[in-house]
């Protein structure tokens, strides 16, 4: 498949999340570390489902729209359904800590920052940021 040219804007605000990602990892706030990973990778994905179709699903579910990208025709490893499915619940948990009793530690960071980079590694490779 021929490199997608993916919107510039998405790409930038994703680059600058996961920027924001490592530095509060840095920081020790691990619980806007999560959700800044999370939001990279969502807006990376985004990114290439417009850049396929004109449009994107609105959700902030990471699995569905990596099945968006499936239903397009692209084959993402199966690693990185595991990759979406841990950083997926972050949107929410991360921001509201009353939906239940989740620890943000430096270790669930460096993770959900290591996850986050395979997909983005993967939209990388498959688009033209």
């Amino acid at each position: 498949m021929k490199a997608v040219k993916v919107p510039r804007g998405w790409v930038e605000k994703a680059e600058v999340f996961m920027l924001d990602a490592r530095r509060h990892l840095e920081d020790g706030i691990y619980w806007l570390s999560c959700f800044n990973a999370h939001q990279s990778v969502e807006f990376y994905l985004r990114s290439l489902i417009v850049a396929l179709t004109g449009v994107h699903p609105y959700t902030h579910d990471l699995v569905e729209l990596l099945d968006a990208l499936k239903a397009i025709g692209l084959e993402p490893p199966k690693e990185l359904l595991v990759s979406c499915e841990l950083l997926t619940p972050h949107y929410t948990l991360a921001r509201y800590s009353g939906r239940g009793v989740y620890s943000y530690t430096v270790e669930r960071g460096r993770l959900f920052v290591e996850n986050a980079d395979k997909i983005i590694s993967w939209v990388k490779n498959v688009a033209d940021p």
